[in-house]
């Protein structure tokens, strides 16, 4: 008798139970689940803030190098690594190319050297490759074959761009350099590559 009350009661519970819960809607893994089938989105995380480097490089591929190069130099200035070096560079530059007041556009382009030449004697095989070109065409430097020469020495001799999987020169470039450099010119620029080294870091110098 018992046991037939309380199955009785049970399931009077069960059917007054079960509207409650159609429109409640049952609790799943990713959100509410309703009867129908559909599904409330899942909450997502906000995005996480991008370092300066991260954003600065955003703005460079995005083609907005006037945003980028304020981060770039902040960075360079607090001691930046040779990658952001050479972005900024980079990013001097296509703002040079772009300026169309000339003594502006050479100031961009001479800071752009300079800022590629630092990368390049920090050991960077991209900003040495980058150095051939410019001392070809006497881009914000004074065109210098022989200088050429020594850069694409350097970087040809560079391990690190095998680690990167970084290309060697390419024929285009060292057609350029063949058609301007003999072999007297070609001589001067390895004994200049032979007595290049690296540039010590603040850390190196410190120990």
């Amino acid at each position: 008798m018992k046991v037939g009350l309380a199955i009785t009661l049970l399931s009077l519970a069960v059917c007054l139970a079960g509207p409650v819960i159609a429109q409640q809607g049952l609790k799943g893994p990713t959100g509410n689940i309703d009867p129908e089938g559909g599904s409330e989105p899942p909450l997502r995380s906000p995005r996480a803030p991008l370092d300066p480097e991260q954003r600065a490089e955003e703005l460079r591929l995005a083609g907005k190098c006037q945003q980028a190069i304020p981060i770039y130099r902040r960075m360079v200035a607090r001691g930046g690594f040779e990658i952001a070096q050479f972005h900024l560079g980079l990013c001097l530059l296509d703002v040079g190319k772009a300026e169309p007041d000339a003594q502006r556009a050479t100031a961009f382009k001479q800071e752009a050297a300079s800022t590629i030449l630092n990368a390049a004697n920090g050991g960077l095989a991209n900003a040495q490759i980058q150095l051939v070109s410019l001392y070809l065409d006497g881009v914000g430097v004074a065109a210098d074959p022989v200088e050429a020469g020594k850069w694409a020495l350097i970087y040809h001799a560079n391990g690190s761009r095998f680690v990167i999987h970084l290309p060697d020169i390419s024929p285009e470039l060292q057609a350029r350099l063949d058609g301007v450099l003999n072999g007297t010119s070609w001589a001067e620029a390895q004994s200049r590559a032979n007595s290049w080294s690296p540039a010590a870091r603040d850390w190196d110098a410190s120990r």
